[in-house]
């Protein structure tokens, strides 16, 4: 159980990556593309404000990973470094 939350932990950014950049898309599709074609679109959901939340929250989340990871692995190497 240990294992698969790391695991969850570790991977679980992407998550809310994959999200910010399906919300950048949508946008370009409900928004620009009709722009350029001449057509106005009636939209209210905001797109770029719920992508660049989903995007800080991925990094955020990347950061404390890398944080963890460079924590763990320089804790581990000091320890190995005693038994030899």
């Amino acid at each position: 159980m240990h294992r698969l939350l790391i695991a969850v932990f570790s991977t679980g950014w992407l998550i809310p990556m994959w999200i910010s950049a399906q919300l950048l898309c949508n946008f370009l599709g409900a928004e620009i593309w009709p722009l350029l074609r001449g057509d106005h679109p009636a939209n209210s959901f905001p797109f770029v404000h719920c992508s660049f939340m989903a995007f800080t929250v991925g990094t955020v989340w990347l950061a404390v990973v890398i944080f963890f990871w460079a924590w763990r692995l320089s804790s581990v190497k000091k320890e190995t470094a005693n038994v030899v």
